[in-house]
Formats: structure tokens, C-alpha cells, sequence
């Protein structure tokens, strides 16, 4: 196998020591570039470099590119535009650093938790599903890029203009919704149900036989129905909200005012999702689509990555593995 440098610094104080990536067809080693002027640790070591070890530079762009997508799923933002593209050598001269500059690389980009990004990456390469998942994600945040405190009820969301009136942004929040919600298609974690066994009966209520076959493959998928579901509600309520309301169980300790989030069981986030991509989002876009808001994209976009996460064993990484 051939080393390829992606141009990928790891800025965690642990370098990762002792973590080794494997995917099908390629490995990753973390290695030290004496060349880096990124400096980490108590000790002031240069940044290690993620390299991929592959049977060819087509593979090994590949991996950075899964690399790049696992991390944006991992932390709910892209680390950059567009994912680094790798060499076969690490440059050794002004000259080579040069060429690499002007071939559309060369450049360094340094994050946290790429170590973390890196064990996604391996897990997904494991089954083409993940893989079409982790993408779809991806996708669907550079369709409508959300940073993750974008609706940080303190300070950055931007109160009374929540519906856009522009047809580009209904275009995009459609977009972005359908993409999220078909990361719950390719987990087969979506609804099941047809005009003859609908999801909901004429009383608004589940239809056992649905809900039982989705509960029971999300507890297949080991997703934890106990624990509930961000969703968020903003401003006065919107023409889709007023239509159909989600399930809704306990609010959130920050809601006031404007800020109207809740805690929302899984299986109705789920349902919810799927009548906004249906409905609202897909086919020709209809008045209730004018309508659509970033909380709807943020909605559906969390519920993906919360599922795909826990599908992969990566949600709540962190609390689980603090020291």
C-alpha cells in the first residue's frame, strides 16, 4: 500500500496515540510532521498529519472525502468548503509545497476530534449504507449550512424572521429536508405505511401495526427510544406549524417567549419528519413550503445525525468515554 498525506492536523492535546483506523481496503496511521508550525500537548509537539494507506490515490481521496463527511456529522459543521485533497509525498521544498498550492492543494487544515472523525469512517466503511447516509448528510448541511449554535436561544438566532420570502431559500430548506430525512431511508428507519395501513388512525392516534414495526427496528438499530428529541419551535407559529403540530411531550428548561422548543419522543420526530419531507418539501412546492424555516432544517437534520450517530455507536461519544 501506498501513503497518501491529507494535509489534516489533529489540534487535540491526545494525538490520538495507540488509535488505529481500519476501513475496507485502507488504513490510517496519525504521523508527525516535523514541517507543521502547529504546535499541541503539554509538550509542544508538532501536530500529527492523518495519512492514508491505500492501493491508490483514487482510494485514498475517497477516505478523506468519508473522513471529511464523518466529521461534519460528528460535530454538526464542515471543517472547510470542500475536503483537502491528498499526495503521494509529503513536500519537502519551497518547491514541491509550490506545486502542491498550485495543484488545488497543499494547504493544512487543523481541527478538533479527528481521531473521532476517523473511527466513523472506519465503522461506516463497512456497510455502502452508512456510507450513502454519512453523504446524504453531508449534503443536506452544505445545502442549508447550519452552524451548531445557529439557534442558541442566547444569542445568535435571529428573532421575527424566521420565514424567508425569497424562492431560492424555500428551494433550499426543501432540499435540505428531503436529503435528512432520506439518511433515516437508508438506515431503514423510516415509516412504513400505505393507504391501506396509514401511519395514524381517524383519531390522530398511531396505528399500532406501524408504530410496532418502526419501534422495533429503531430498537434493532440499538436507538435509545428513552432518551427524547430536541425540536425547535420559534417565533409565532408558522402556516406549517398551525396545519399540523408536532407531537409534543415536555418543553425545554430555556423556553420562554419566542423560544418555544420541546422534548419530543423519537417515533414522532420520525413521523413529523416524514410529513415535512412528504408534504411540504418533495414534488411541487406548494404554499405551505413558503413556510419552511431554518428550525425546520435544523429539525430534521438533528434527527438524522442523532439517528445515524447512535446507528454507527457514536452518540453521546464523549460522555461515554470521558476520562
Amino acid at each position: 500500500m501506498q501513503k497518501y498525506y491529507s494535509k489534516l492536523s489533529i489540534l487535540d492535546g491526545d494525538q490520538g496515540e495507540g488509535i488505529f483506523c481500519k476501513g475496507r481496503g485502507w488504513h490510517i496511521e496519525f504521523e508527525s510532521n516535523p514541517s507543521s508550525d502547529t504546535l499541541v500537548g503539554p509538550n509542544h509537539e508538532p501536530a500529527k498529519e492523518i495519512v492514508v494507506c491505500a492501493s491508490s490515490v483514487e482510494r485514498a481521496q475517497y477516505v478523506v472525502d468519508l473522513i471529511f463527511a464523518a466529521y461534519c456529522l460528528l460535530v454538526g459543521e464542515s471543517m472547510a468548503d470542500e475536503p483537502n485533497r491528498v499526495f503521494p509525498k509529503q513536500p519537502d521544498t519551497a518547491a514541491e509545497i509550490e506545486e502542491q498550492i498550485l495543484s488545488g492543494g497543499g494547504h493544512y487544515i487543523g481541527v478538533f476530534h479527528l481521531p473521532v472523525a476517523c473511527l466513523i469512517a472506519s465503522k461506516a466503511s463497512q456497510r455502502v449504507a452508512y456510507q450513502y447516509a454519512i453523504f446524504k448528510y453531508l449534503v443536506s448541511h452544505q445545502t442549508k449550512p447550519l452552524a451548531a449554535d445557529a439557534l442558541d436561544p442566547r444569542h445568535s438566532w435571529e428573532m421575527g424572521r424566521m420565514v424567508s420570502s425569497f424562492p431560492e431559500e424555500h428551494v433550499f430548506n426543501a432540499s435540505a429536508i428531503i436529503l435528512g430525512y432520506s439518511v433515516l431511508e437508508e438506515l431503514a428507519l423510516e415509516i412504513r405505511a400505505s393507504n391501506s395501513n396509514p401511519s395514524k388512525l381517524a383519531n390522530g392516534q398511531w396505528n399500532p401495526s406501524v408504530k410496532d414495526n418502526l419501534e422495533s427496528r429503531l430498537l434493532q438499530a440499538n436507538i435509545d427510544l428513552s432518551e427524547q428529541i430536541l425540536w425547535h419551535l420559534r417565533d409565532t407559529p408558522t402556516k406549517i406549524e398551525r396545519t399540523k403540530q408536532p407531537v409534543r411531550e415536555d418543553k425545554c428548561e430555556w423556553s420562554q417567549g419566542r423560544v418555544r422548543d420541546v422534548y419530543i419522543d423519537v417515533i414522532d420526530a420520525i413521523a413529523y419528519a416524514s410529513w415535512l419531507r412528504s408534504t411540504v418539501s418533495a414534488h411541487k412546492l406548494a404554499h405551505l413550503s413558503k413556510s419552511l424555516t431554518i428550525c425546520d432544517v435544523a429539525n430534521v437534520q438533528h434527527l438524522a445525525r442523532r439517528l445515524l450517530l447512535e446507528v454507527l455507536g457514536f452518540w453521546r461519544y464523549w460522555q461515554r468515554n470521558s476520562k
